[in-house]
């Protein structure tokens, strides 16, 4: 699946990456974007068998309520919920296709779910083993930058970060792990945006107090979805 295409891809420091992007038609992205979650493939890399249906039944309830909930009732308009899934999973898509970072399911698939937003959107490794927490948001009405950083700075100040490694376990190195454990770790913040030019956006976000606040960390990606 592609469902994209480059608009921008701009280094704002040697560790900080900004990457804009454009759905190519959203009825066909959201069609491709459920393919791609359905597509169960990587519970075969799991040896146990537990392991294997363990990651099975979560992952087929998600696709299921995804279904049944969000695609089938809006596939040819964004919502708050189908707006949220789509920077998501294209953010996510972008990261392992452009940068060639570890892909790993959203979170969607592969947490336990629970009542509220208790974690990060979705997760990746860099090629020098550092784990990256990813926060998508999408805003009808403006650029969701703000909203996406702000919530990646109060989720590491409450260790949400520390929390999601027991759900991507598996999915990560042990070299990775102990880098996090080191307090060496990154995040994506990807959000939507609208018809500002990229100049205008970055000026804007290299402004944000939450943006500043995560400048300390190993490794910054923020995707700009034009939705």
């Amino acid at each position: 699946m592609i469902g994209y295409k480059i608009l921008d891809q701009i280094k704002i420091k040697k560790h900080i990456s900004f990457i804009r992007i454009e759905p190519t038609d959203i009825k066909l992205t959201l069609s491709e974007i459920f393919k791609s979650l359905s597509n169960l493939a990587w519970i075969s890399q799991f040896d146990q068998d537990y392991v294997k249906a363990g990651f099975q039944t979560r992952a087929e309830d998600t696709v299921k309520y995804i279904s049944e909930n969000i695609i089938s009732k809006n596939d040819d308009e964004i919502t708050k919920d189908t707006g949220e899934l789509v920077v998501s999973e294209l953010s996510r898509l972008t990261i392992v296709n452009e940068l060639k970072y570890l892909d790993i399911p959203l979170a969607e698939l592969i947490k336990i779910k629970d009542i509220g937003n208790h974690g990060f959107d979705f997760y990746t490794k860099n090629k020098e083993n550092v784990l990256l927490f990813g926060e998508a948001k999408y805003n009808s009405s403006q650029n969701a930058y703000g909203r996406s950083f702000e919530q990646i700075a109060r989720f590491e100040r409450e260790k949400r970060d520390a929390s999601d490694i027991i759900d991507i376990d598996r999915f990560c190195c042990e070299p990775s792990k102990e880098n996090h454990a080191k307090g060496l770790k990154g995040f994506v913040a990807s959000f939507s945006c609208k018809s500002t030019t990229t100049e205008k956006i970055i000026n804007s976000i290299k402004k944000n107090t939450d943006f500043i606040t995560l400048d300390r960390f190993e490794e910054l990606v923020l995707v700009a979805v034009n939705l």
